[in-house]
């Protein structure tokens, strides 16, 4: 097996948007790519694997599925490819995976890849609504920001398996977003996660209602308290610590 595999269990047409949920800071997206792929029954069309991932397979409803699972689904005249992964990804493996996502991206025609993720503050428990920054790549990216009206990031690092993947797009060109919530550094946040799909729809015109996702907070948090446990494991090593500096840059 190579470093990266990827297995399409049907033919997959052009898509418009690469969307990404991996598990980060709060869980942010794990929680939305997920809640996002059931709300809209998202099918999925194919399955990734590695020797970097661990060796587990998930059982759902007495079915086995992959841990990390590409779905599919269309907004209007728009169509997007989602990537939900339910583990974090260690640091040996997480160079060759940022290249592999974007090179198979780009492969299906994808516009622009969106990640969703959480960005930590200490402020969280004192914030009602989490704001959302957009890290964008390219001058497109940071025009659509602004356009949709949530926060351009401006200053600071994104650190872990996004900042591999924005660097990536950066070294193509090619466009990418990073959209980022506020969010608890190692506690499960379905409010953030909330905010990151509202961001969305400005993006995609999604019209999910996030109110039982948000209604089930403290059921979520205790179902994934062992993934965030593991994730925050995997973060340690993949420099998550660089997210609280401040850039000698603009010192």
């Amino acid at each position: 097996m190579r470093d990266w595999d990827v297995y399409e269990l049907r033919e997959i047409p052009r898509a418009d948007y690469l969307i990404v949920g991996m598990p980060d800071v709060g869980l942010v997206g794990l929680i939305a790519s997920t809640y996002l792929a059931r709300t809209l029954g998202a099918e999925m069309v194919a399955y990734m694997d590695s020797p970097h991932l661990p060796p587990v397979l998930l059982y759902h409803e007495a079915r086995p599925h992959p841990v990390m699972r590409v779905h599919r689904f269309s907004t209007g005249e728009r169509s997007a490819l989602l990537l939900v992964s339910e583990v974090a990804i260690g640091v040996r493996g997480i160079h060759s995976f940022a290249r592999f996502v974007v090179e198979w991206g780009l492969s299906k025609g994808v516009e622009r890849l969106l990640l969703l993720g959480g960005v930590p503050t200490p402020q969280r428990m004192k914030l009602e609504k989490p704001a959302v920054y957009g890290a964008g790549v390219t001058r497109e990216d940071v025009e659509l920001i602004e356009k949709s009206g949530f926060n351009l990031f401006r200053e600071g690092f994104v650190s872990g398996p996004y900042a591999l993947i924005l660097k990536e797009c950066y070294k193509r060109s090619a466009k990418g977003i990073a959209l980022l919530a506020e969010s608890f550094l190692n506690y499960p946040d379905p409010g953030a996660a909330a905010a990151v799909l509202a961001a969305l729809d400005p993006l995609l015109g999604l019209k999910v209602s996030v109110e039982p996702l948000l209604e089930q907070e403290e059921e979520i948090r205790a179902r994934l308290r062992e993934t965030m446990k593991r994730t925050m494991e995997a973060m340690r090593e993949a420099g998550k610590a660089y997210e609280f500096a401040v850039p000698a840059m603009y010192m």
